[in-house]
């Protein structure tokens, strides 16, 4: 009898010690000393829908769970998905709804690894304007993979992939600068994107300490199947560039790569 009674009491306690590990992880966002999310953050900048949905939108402002969740490290953050209360959905519930539709996206597009030497994992990052993860890590610029095809001497197709960071308000700043690394980390090129018109204008690019450049125009584009900017232009020599930003490697050359 006395047996009996110390394996229940131990069974209640496992069970007891697994409930509170399960409590404080729920918990953890409303608890979050990362502080608080604002209207101003760069990653509402970088994503306007996303800012319109979260702050704006009644529907979607008033809901009593709001999260977001991007891929990380921050370079990583080309794409978004937030997700919202319905019904009777408790915090976790949302948190792992935009977690799944993150990875869903970002599966979609196809691998990394040409335009990233990093790893790139969805992550929750804010719930009920909280930060989940340090604000410090997370993006101050606008990040994506980025490709540039161009002809060389001899008109053969090159390819340079990598990554870009440019000013997240790009199309509303009359003019931002960028820079592309090399999936290895190293910077490889910079140029500015001059706004014309609301979603277009002129761009300027310089790689390898100036032994390639081109100028041109770009536009963004939105969806099919990501929000994407394409820019197109010649090198001094009249040889043709294209530069996607937005979209990684292979789905780039796809869509693009024909020059």
């Amino acid at each position: 009898m006395f047996r009996i009674i110390v394996v229940v009491f131990l069974a209640a306690l496992t069970l007891g010690s697994h409930a509170l590990a399960f409590n404080a992880w729920a918990q953890a966002p409303s608890q979050s000393s990362y502080g608080k999310a604002e209207r101003r953050d760069p990653i509402f900048l970088r994503f306007t829908d996303l800012a319109n949905r979260y702050w704006v939108n009644t529907d979607t402002n008033s809901a009593s769970h709001k999260v977001v969740a991007i891929p990380m490290p921050r370079q990583c953050a080309f794409l978004y998905a937030d997700a919202y209360t319905r019904g009777q959905m408790s915090e976790a519930e949302v948190q792992q709804t935009a977690l799944s539709n993150c990875n869903r996206r970002l599966q979609e597009l196809g691998p990394l690894g040409e335009n990233y030497g990093i790893d790139c994992r969805c992550q929750v990052v804010i719930s009920n304007e909280t930060y989940v993860v340090p604000k410090a890590s997370m993006p101050d610029d606008a990040y994506g993979p980025t490709s540039i095809f161009y002809r060389d001497d001899r008109g053969n197709i090159a390819r340079l992939n990598g990554v870009v960071r440019y000013g997240a308000l790009i199309g509303r700043d009359r003019s931002v600068t960028f820079t592309v690394d090399n999936p290895r980390g190293e910077q490889v090129c910079d140029g500015t994107m001059t706004n014309e018109n609301p979603g277009s204008g002129q761009f300027t690019l310089s790689c390898f300490g100036g032994k390639f450049g081109s100028r041109g125009s770009y536009e963004s584009r939105a969806g099919a199947p990501n929000d994407h900017i394409i820019a197109r232009g010649q090198t001094g020599r009249g040889q043709p560039v294209v530069m996607v930003i937005g979209l990684p490697a292979q789905l780039a050359a796809n869509t693009y790569g024909g020059i």
